[in-house]
């Protein structure tokens, strides 16, 4: 099942949404887009006022799906509270309301199919609704209040997204067993034909070591800023780099190693066994990169085995005070970047001094 982020976008921007029974459907006041809503008050509970900031647990749900569940995330929602900055139809339901208060809203798919052109999940069908709850559980006046509230729940929710994490991707593995067997049997043949000693990493990239690095390993809580050149299996042909000026950003590319699907899986399995220094060549079967679909803006076809000649230039630990690796001003045009996988997909990236001169060859 796939989150929709374009409907936790439109259900309400900042703060999203908890879910409720979709059985109780009763007791429900309409809103003027449609929308229906229903308010438990809870006793003593102090009203919010324009400018404080709100702690809510969110769930929304459509028929049997969890669109959105900060109780599952293990990570509550803070959002500051003025309702005129709310869209409708939260501006008007949320106009009184206080810690403790349950917030029960029911938006039809209709709306939700309309406005956002009809890109919505398949399970969302028209004439339906989306269930939502919001739990309001806490009132703070400052972001420091704000921030240390959210510190509290970090280590549950860290811990609880690499849960989720290792189940999306055992999920892909399963479900592409066939297609990594083919790729995995290409590549073994391959690299015995060029007596290259490779290393398999736990998802199933090649790792060809051509200098051991010796400074810190990476990590799946570091960013790792890497050089790289990517280039086809088939052929050799380059599709992308971060050291050839001709490509347009010559820089390293950092990787959050705790945000797994921010570049294509190859790399994340590949990098998560180098160290500073390093220089390898890794070889990513198609599913660990761009998969079925391919990259056809850039040329890479679908099913493609990649290969990326990398480097890990620095590790930088996320909690480091100051210079931790930023994001490049252009990310790789081509290669690793990419949406956190809904479904297999595979990329590619690296840049060493290639022993082996072109990947196919």
């Amino acid at each position: 099942m796939r989150k929709a982020s374009i409907i936790i976008a439109f259900i309400f921007a900042a703060m999203s949404t908890l879910a409720q029974n979709t059985n109780d459907t009763t007791g429900y006041t309409p809103v003027s887009d449609g929308s229906q809503y229903k308010i438990k008050f809870a006793a003593g509970g102090k009203q919010l006022t324009k400018g404080c900031f709100m702690e809510m647990d969110v769930v929304a749900t459509c028929r049997d799906s969890v669109l959105l569940s900060t109780i599952d995330d293990a990570m509550p929602q803070f959002s500051m509270y003025d309702t005129a900055a709310f869209p409708v139809p939260f501006k008007e339901i949320f106009m009184t309301v206080h810690t403790g208060d349950s917030v029960f809203v029911r938006i039809p798919t209709d709306s939700l199919i309309t406005k956002s052109m009809g890109q919505v999940p398949a399970f969302i069908k028209p004439h339906d609704w989306i269930y939502q709850t919001y739990v309001i559980k806490n009132r703070y006046e400052t972001k420091v209040q704000v921030d240390s509230a959210l510190n509290t729940h970090m280590a549950a929710a860290t811990a609880k997204s690499k849960e989720k994490q290792k189940e999306m991707i055992n999920k892909i593995l399963v479900n592409n067993k066939t297609q990594i067997e083919t790729d995995s049997k290409t590549i073994d043949s391959y690299l015995a034909s060029k007596k290259l000693k490779a290393v398999k990493a736990p998802w199933g990239t090649y790792v060809v070591i051509k200098k051991q690095g010796i400074g810190k390993k990476v990590t799946d809580d570091a960013v790792a800023s890497v050089n790289y050149t990517g280039h086809s299996f088939s052929d050799g042909k380059v599709f992308d780099s971060n050291t050839d000026p001709k490509f347009g950003h010559v820089q390293p590319y950092d990787v959050d190693m705790s945000q797994v699907g921010s570049v294509i899986l190859g790399w994340t399995d590949a990098i998560l066994t180098l160290k500073e220094g390093t220089q390898a060549t890794i070889y990513i079967p198609s599913t660990l990169g761009y998969g079925e679909e391919g990259n056809p803006g850039g040329g890479i076809a679908p099913n493609s085995i990649l290969v990326f000649d990398i480097e890990i230039k620095k590790v930088t630990s996320k909690n480091a005070p100051a210079n931790a690796a930023t994001a490049p001003a252009k990310a790789p045009a081509k290669a690793p970047a990419k949406t956190a996988p809904a479904k297999p997909k595979t990329t590619t990236t690296v840049k060493p001094k290639p022993t082996v001169k072109k990947a196919g060859q």
